[in-house]
Order: C-alpha cells, then structure tokens, then sequence
C-alpha cells in the first residue's frame, strides 16, 4: 500500500485525531517506604566506600614494583 496524501488538511488532521496515541496522564512518581529509603541510602555509602578504578590501579602497581635493595 503506498502513501497517499489526503486532499485537505481537515481530513488529515481529523484522521492524526482518530488515531492518535492514547495515553493517559503519567504516573506520579512513588515514594519509597522508611525501610527502601534506608537500603538505598546503604547501598550508596557502599559505592562511596569503595576505591575508584584508578586508586585501585595505583596500587596494585604499587604492589608489583621491586623493592629498592638495602645497601648497609
């Protein structure tokens, strides 16, 4: 079926009208119970807690790197 376009712009904006989408007013956005928001705020000192990738990769080369020889 190939696209024809409609003679008048009332019959096309009376068709977009009948087949427009039908969505209804969005969701408000729910609140989190006193137990979610005490998970949530753990879970976020536990990403803070933990090193960043490159505090990591400086000390595993710290790790890895010969130790200085004692000279006595």
């Amino acid at each position: 079926m190939s696209h024809r376009p409609y003679p008048s712009t009332d019959r096309a904006l009376h068709q977009l009208d009948r087949h427009d989408d039908e969505t209804g007013p969005l969701a408000e956005p729910r609140t989190l119970s006193p137990i979610e928001q005490r998970l949530a705020e753990a879970a976020a000192m536990m990403r803070a807690a933990q090193p960043s990738g490159s505090a990591m990769g400086a000390r595993l080369r710290a790790a890895f790197q010969p130790r200085p020889e004692k000279t006595a």
